[in-house]
């Protein structure tokens, strides 16, 4: 069972524990066409109801996959967010993703080069304009009137404190555009700051394994009633390779945080059915021990 947080006054009460990270759907080193749909099919064929995703994630192909399968369904939560936007080499290259993914396919170098431009920092804005303008444009992908939750994504600590831009999710929120208000963070000093507003409900944070840098504000949101969403939760290909036991380690780990009281919802990004359907085990065996 979901752990009581604003999010689990949302959750349809049968969901699986357990959220899919949508990052790679539609991407060009991820899963695309058929093998993307199959994927969220099986996804909500297990129980899966929250779908993490943003406008950037897949030049937006990732919520125009969301939109898809899930269609209206009202007992699914999409999380997406913003602030961060393609540059215009980026936006270049939206036209000829078909042949870079082919290209991509073919060589390791070409996958290699891409997933290497992929992890390069992007551009952002936060004023109130441009993410009112970016939550429209995904309403439009996701062909929703409202998205369940809603989050700055990455923003800086200062960014926060500010509050321009969570005043401009809360207006969306008042305008019945957005849900919950978060913030997904990649450092505790935005933590902390974003726990100091008490317009945000939602925190995503990357709990990665035998790191502790975030176990203060995790009890501190859980304690304030904020929701914890946990992200890298498995600390990625390298330290699942590296394991002992690869399908053990991901099991024990989904456990740990299915189990964990200051978790709302941990995360798993993969484009792999396997995978997805190991994790779902592991959920499912967590919330019966």
């Amino acid at each position: 069972m979901l752990q009581t947080s604003p999010l689990a006054q949302i959750m349809a009460p049968d969901a699986l524990p357990l959220g899919l990270g949508c990052s790679r759907l539609g991407s060009v080193n991820g899963a695309s066409g058929d093998e993307a749909r199959a994927l969220l099919h099986a996804a909500l064929a297990r129980g899966v109801r929250f779908f993490d995703t943003s406008n950037i994630y897949a030049q937006g192909d990732s919520e125009r996959l969301l939109a898809e399968v899930l269609g209206k369904r009202d007992d699914c939560v999409i999380c997406s967010k913003a602030g961060k936007y393609l540059d215009w080499k980026k936006q270049a290259l939206v036209p000829l993703k078909g042949l870079l993914r082919n290209v991509a396919r073919r060589s390791k170098q070409a996958s290699r080069g891409v997933a290497a431009a992929r992890a390069k920092p992007m551009p952002t804005r936060w004023d109130g304009p441009f993410l009112s303008s970016s939550i429209d444009g995904s309403l439009r992908r996701l062909k929703r009137e409202r998205i369940e939750m809603f989050m700055l994504h990455s923003p800086s600590a200062d960014v926060v404190a500010r509050g321009e831009a969570v005043a401009a999710l809360e207006a969306a929120q008042q305008a019945g555009k957005i849900g919950l208000i978060g913030v997904s963070v990649d450092d505790v000093a935005t933590a902390e700051a974003a726990l100091g507003d008490p317009r945000v409900q939602a925190l995503q944070l990357p709990l990665l394994p035998g790191e502790t840098e975030f176990d203060s504000v995790t009890q501190r949101a859980a304690d304030a009633g904020v929701a914890v969403i946990a992200r890298e939760i498995l600390g990625g290909a390298q330290a699942i390779s590296g394991a002992m036991d690869p399908a053990r380690y991901a099991a024990d780990r989904i456990a740990e945080m299915v189990r964990d009281p200051r978790v709302a919802l941990p995360l798993v990004g993969t484009t792999r059915m396997v995978n997805l359907q190991a994790s779902a085990d592991a959920a499912e065996v967590a919330t019966k021990a």
